[in-house]
């Protein structure tokens, strides 16, 4: 048995036997008949027969199901054998019927936390995302169990952009940034979380929800734990804020109306007009030198402001940067291009000048 099986085993044995010896503080059965089976059970219990335990249990459950300390007693014993998916349904069944039943939900919420660490280990995401998930819905869990919501929430979040679900991501992430005091509870994963819902939604093509969380994430406290991912902040940032002007560019030129001159100028207006894109290339560029679309977005937007020799010097710098770029002949072609509508728009206006 490796190491962290038998962790995982020891912790949870731990935890019943624990929870074993509260018993006699735990409410008793109305039923003297219910009580007796009980006592027996604990004999059983002692003599490590879990299987007649269990058995006298089921009766006294059968004797009174709305006797919550039976089920969580089943509960503990079904963990131990265990079976989890039935202890975490007598859990279940316990808070059901005694939602205020501390040590049931206790034990509850650490056994889902170390079944999804042990779900996440074995690769298994989606059944360790089911664990954290139903962590996050238990009723006044913020109030209960704080770092264990945390906890929860965030791997989650985490767990769900692994599995590229976005939108499930976006919803745990933002469970956790609603946590109360999230902020100085947990400082680097509340600044993560900006980057993650930032990241989310630039996913998910919204970059109309994506970029507020950038900014956040850009502008707020950085540390060892989130500096190396301020780079690709302000490149989504940029890129974000690219594809809109992108997408201006290409309604401007298929307009219909209009000569060729004007749509030119509409298209420079544009993209001066969009500030988060230039700033937060450069940005990106000094932070990660190597990333070679940055280059090239940037080289695009100098085209598209007609600072035609901005955009000639970014892609010579882009050229000289990546050499070996499997787009080198595109590159260079489009220096071509630049220099050629640079030549076409001189004329133009030269042209209308005199006119």
């Amino acid at each position: 048995m490796k190491r962290k099986t038998i962790a995982f085993a020891l912790a949870l044995c731990l935890g019943f036997a624990l929870t074993l010896a509260a018993v006699d503080q735990l409410p008793k059965p109305q039923s003297k008949a219910a009580l007796k089976k009980m006592e027996k059970a604990e004999k059983a219990i002692k003599g490590k027969d879990l299987d007649a335990a269990l058995a006298l249990y089921k009766e006294v459950i059968e004797m009174e199901p709305t006797y919550a300390v039976a089920y969580f007693t089943s509960a503990q014993l079904l963990r131990s054998k265990a079976d989890f998916d039935a202890a975490i349904s007598n859990y279940e069944k316990a808070l059901e019927i005694n939602p205020g039943f501390t040590a049931a939900l206790n034990e509850y919420v650490r056994t889902l936390l170390i079944l999804s660490q042990k779900a996440v280990e074995g690769r298994d995401f989606q059944k360790g995302n089911g664990f954290y998930e139903k962590i996050m819905n238990i009723k006044n869990i913020e109030a209960t169990h704080p770092k264990e919501l945390q906890h929860a929430a965030y791997q989650s979040g985490s767990i769900a952009y692994n599995l590229q679900d976005f939108k499930k991501s976006v919803v745990a992430f933002e469970r956790f940034l609603a946590i109360p005091e999230i902020e100085k509870a947990a400082p680097a994963n509340y600044a993560l979380a900006h980057y993650m819902l930032g990241l989310n939604h630039t996913r998910l093509t919204q970059p109309e929800l994506a970029n507020p969380y950038l900014e956040k994430f850009i502008a707020g406290p950085q540390s060892e734990t989130t500096t190396p991912w301020l780079p690709l902040s302000y490149y989504m940032l940029a890129n974000n804020n690219y594809l809109t002007l992108d997408k201006e560019v290409t309604r401007i030129k298929e307009d219909k109306t209009g000569d060729a001159l004007a749509k030119f100028d509409l298209i420079a207006v544009a993209a001066k007009a969009n500030t988060g894109i230039q700033p937060n290339l450069l940005k990106t560029i000094e932070l990660k030198p190597d990333l070679e679309d940055a280059f090239v977005k940037l080289g695009n937007y100098y085209f598209f402001c007609q600072d035609f020799d901005n955009a000639l010097k970014t892609y010579n710098d882009l050229i000289a940067k990546f050499p070996t770029s499997s787009d080198l002949s595109s590159y260079k072609s489009f220096m071509k291009n630049i220099e050629k509508e640079r030549d076409v728009l001189k004329a133009l206006k030269t042209k209308k000048k005199t006119k």
